[in-house]
Parts: structure tokens; C-alpha cells; sequence
């Protein structure tokens, strides 16, 4: 993948991105307000966020990664917020798959 191409990225890392940035200079207005939104929100460094969606694609083979990443970002506690990430999904997670993802996200919490 060469620098040009987009790329997916966790808020955690973007929070990391734009803090470094920050530290550089001044940020643009939506840079401005895209940090605030990760600061508000995130949870879990970026080498846990990391961990953790590579044990969701490992243990998880039915979630793409735009699920793994949207779990990682939004951490659901309950089966309807996992069920809520696969909404637009042709897929829906068990009450069981929701409750082992749920495991997951635990132990990084």
C-alpha cells in the first residue's frame, strides 16, 4: 500500500496522529474537532486497540475489518451494541458470538 492510499485507522490512532500534530503546530478547524471527538471517546491506547482487533479478526472470521474496527472504537458492553455495529451488516452476530465479543472487549478494558 503506498502512502497515497487510504487506509483505515482506529480513533485511537487518530488521537495519536493529530496529537502529534498538534505538537508540531496549529491544527485545521477539523482537525481541531476531530481530536477533541477522540479524546472525548476513546478508551485504549493504540497498541491495545491494535490487540484487540487482532483477536476479534483471529477469533472472530465473520467480522470484516470495518466491523473490527467500529467494535474497537465503540466498545460495546451489551449484545444490542454489538448487534447495533452489524446493523447495516447481511450478517447478525448469535446472542452467543455477541457475548464471546463482549469477552473480548473486556480484557482490554
Amino acid at each position: 500500500m503506498s502512502e497515497d492510499e487510504p487506509r483505515s485507522v482506529s480513533l485511537s490512532e487518530v488521537k495519536e496522529l493529530l496529537s502529534e500534530e498538534a505538537e508540531k503546530g496549529e491544527l485545521s478547524y477539523e482537525q481541531t474537532l476531530a481530536l477533541s471527538h477522540a479524546e472525548k471517546f476513546v478508551k485504549l491506547s493504540v497498541e491495545e486497540t491494535e490487540a484487540l482487533m487482532d483477536e476479534l479478526k483471529e477469533n472472530f472470521d465473520f467480522m470484516s475489518e470495518e466491523l473490527v474496527y467500529k467494535t474497537a472504537d465503540i466498545l460495546p458492553e451489551t449484545e444490542n451494541g454489538v448487534r447495533a455495529i452489524f446493523q447495516q451488516d447481511r450478517f447478525t452476530p448469535s446472542n452467543e458470538d455477541a457475548e464471546q465479543i463482549i469477552k473480548v472487549i473486556k480484557k482490554y478494558k
